[in-house]
Formats: structure tokens, sequence, C-alpha cells
């Protein structure tokens, strides 16, 4: 009887033992236990408000509760999901997605967070697309500019001048005279249209007569393919034949001398621009406009042919934005090049199509071209997101 008890009694104790060494230890965790949730992101304001350029804006979004790794953020404008460039706590800086719709839900998601931000109404707007479809070999664009009242003017091949209005709506500006197009061509006094023929001469055009001849130029080797005017409606032009000139509205002729050819020709802040090209080079050229017989010195003002290769790059078209970015029409894949502070970049890559041989800048923040394809020829509208520099022409 002692025996057993004292059994019982040993028994007791082990027990006792196990039941407090276990009071002592902390609980294994378990395979199937939850993290603590992580704080919801959440937007307190985004830049540019309301509404970017899909495809193309950087879109600063400001807010907390986001992670300062790039890859943990998700950022949504409606089902397409924005490219995050840079990341901190409280600010994400991200690429458009090229969707292009109003009203879209933008929201952030973080790696570790449960909930999505609050939703933040947002536009996307189209950056470039199609102004007006012709249809190839029917209808074939081959020069544009636009008149003060936004009107483009397109020279269609063979056929004459068209108008396409701001609603789109398509109609006969002028017959075709004896050309089968215009190289160039700008709006100048009184509305009328000056175009070159790569000829000895400058052509011009009033709306509902046929193209009448304006100026021929003595030097009989000589072709001009570009034209601009200045403040002073000096009309200025050059093309192939080793010289350029001015013509002052009294038909007053000025000849500089040059060994380039020139493609196209711009007038910005006091300075005459030139696209020029001979064996061994490839630039823009620049010259201080004194007065229309009197230039300064010839300034090398970008080097295409450095930046890109010798013979590599076809300009066709140039043009100034209101803030000095120079912007060049060419035939490369990205077809405008936009060159800003000495360096040279692709204006909205993967967007603008080659050949970008003629283009127009409005009266607000559209920039007009005509592009060339193997499927058709189009009018291009782009959103420059400013105004071009001022046009004396118009």
């Amino acid at each position: 009887m002692k025996k057993h008890n004292r059994v019982i009694y040993l028994t007791a104790l082990i027990t006792l033992g196990f039941i407090i060494y276990g009071c002592n230890q902390e609980a294994a965790p378990s395979l199937y236990q939850e993290k603590d949730a992580g704080a919801t992101p959440v937007v307190s304001n985004v830049l540019p408000a309301n509404e970017a350029l899909a495809g193309v804006a950087d879109i600063t979004i400001n807010g907390s509760n986001f992670s300062p790794v790039k890859e943990d953020n998700l950022v949504y404008f409606g089902t397409a999901q924005a490219n995050v460039l840079e990341a901190s706590s409280t600010r994400l800086l991200v690429k458009a997605p090229n969707l292009i719709k109003n009203d879209l839900d933008l929201k952030i998601a973080v790696k570790g967070a449960e909930k999505f931000s609050t939703v933040v109404k947002y536009n996307l707007l189209e950056a470039v697309g199609v102004y007006y479809a012709f249809t190839k070999g029917v209808d074939d664009p081959m020069t544009i500019t636009v008149d003060k009242n936004e009107n483009v003017l397109v020279y269609i091949k063979d056929q004459g001048v068209r108008k396409i209005d701001a609603d789109g709506k398509l109609s006969v500006w002028a017959p075709r005279g004896a050309e089968s197009f215009f190289f160039d061509m700008k709006i100048g006094p009184n509305n009328i249209l000056y175009g070159t023929r790569n000829l000895r001469a400058i052509f011009k055009v009033e709306e509902g007569k046929p193209t009448a001849t304006y100026y021929v130029i003595p030097r009989t080797t000589v072709a001009m393919i570009a034209l601009d005017f200045d403040e002073n409606l000096n009309l200025w032009t050059g093309g192939s034949g080793g010289y350029f000139y001015s013509i002052t509205p009294a038909l007053v002729q000025t000849e500089f001398q040059i060994d380039y050819t020139i493609s196209a020709m711009r007038v910005y802040n006091g300075y005459l621009y030139v696209a020029g090209k001979n064996s061994t080079e490839e630039a823009i050229y620049r010259y201080k406009i004194n007065s229309n017989t009197s230039l300064g010195d010839k300034e090398k003002y970008f080097d295409i042919g450095s930046a890109y290769g010798l013979q590599m790059v076809r300009v066709g078209s140039m043009t100034f934005s209101s803030d000095g970015d120079l912007i060049l029409g060419t035939d490369l894949a990205d077809a405008f090049i936009l060159f800003r502070n000495g360096s040279a970049s692709s204006l909205y890559p993967g967007l603008i199509g080659p050949y970008a041989r003629s283009m127009g800048w409005g009266t607000n923040k559209n920039l007009f071209y005509v592009r060339e394809s193997t499927e058709a020829f189009s009018l291009i509208r782009v959103d420059m997101q400013k105004l071009g520099a001022p046009y004396y022409g118009r």
C-alpha cells in the first residue's frame, strides 16, 4: 500500500513539473499565422492635376504609406499599370500608361498592405493622333501650314491646296496651278500662301485662285526648297546651288553664299536657322539677322552628323517652341528630334513615326505634320503641351 502511494506521489510531481515548464515557454509559431497588414497607401494630390498625356507624361503622386522600393508599388490608371520611375514613402513618380480615356480610377496598391488607396479620378489624353486620314494614291498630302484661325492648309499632290478646319472638315482652298506640289509653304501677309517648288522662284497662292509667280531669282543655278518670314516680313529662302536669299516686301533681293544645301529653314529670336548638309557635315546652322542685307557669322548650332552619323538623318522640316526647344522632322524611326540645352533626344518616343517631311505649329499647343508611310499619308496632330515660337508671316 505504501509503495502504491509513493508511485502516485512521484507521478504527480512529474506531471506538475511538466505543467510548470510548459507555462514558462513561448508558444511555437504557427505556419498559418498571418502577418500584420501594412498601412493603407494614401494619395494626397497628383501633379499635373486632373489630366496628362497618355504614354508621354511623368506624373507625380504625393501621399503616404508608399514603399521606397519601386517594384513594391503598383499604380493603376483604370486597368493599365503605370511604370514607377522613382519611389519614396511619400512620393511616386510614374510614366503615364498609353491608355487614352477620361475618368479613369487612379489607385495604388503597396505590397504588404491589404487595401488599395482611395480612388482619384484622372484623364489620360491623346498625345499623338491622326487629325485627318487620307487614302494613299488618291489624296496624298505633301506640304502643310497653319493659318491664324487654326485652319490647316494642305497641298494635295496634283490637286491643289485644301483646308481642314477646326471641326475636321475638308474643303478646297485653292485649285492647282502648274505645279504638282510645294516642297515648303508658309502663310504670309494678307493670308497669302507662299511656296517653293525646287526651282529658282517663289510662288504665291491666294484663296480661291491658282498659283502665281511671286519672285524669280536671277541666278539660274539655284533651286529653292525652304522659306520663312522674319519680323519685318522679309522672306528668307534657300535650297541648292550655293546661295540663300532675303526678299523684302518691295521685292529687293540679297544673296548670301553657302557651301551646303538647305532642306529646312526657320526664323527664331532674331536668328535665321537652316538645316544644311554637304559631303562632310550635316548640321543646323544659325545667323544673327542684322537686317535683310546683313547677317552675323555662321554658327554651328547643332551638329546632326556627330550626334546621329553623317548621312544618317534626312531633315524635312524644322520649328521652335515658345521656350526655345528646336524640333526637327526627320525620317528616323522616332521622327521628331528634340534639341534642348545642347542635347538631342527623341520627342515622344514610340509615338511619332516617319517621315515628318512638313510641319506647322498652330496658334495653340498643337503641332501638325504630314506622316508618310507605306500604307497611307496622314495629317498627324501632336499635343506639344506648350505654344510654338512666334510666326511672323501670319
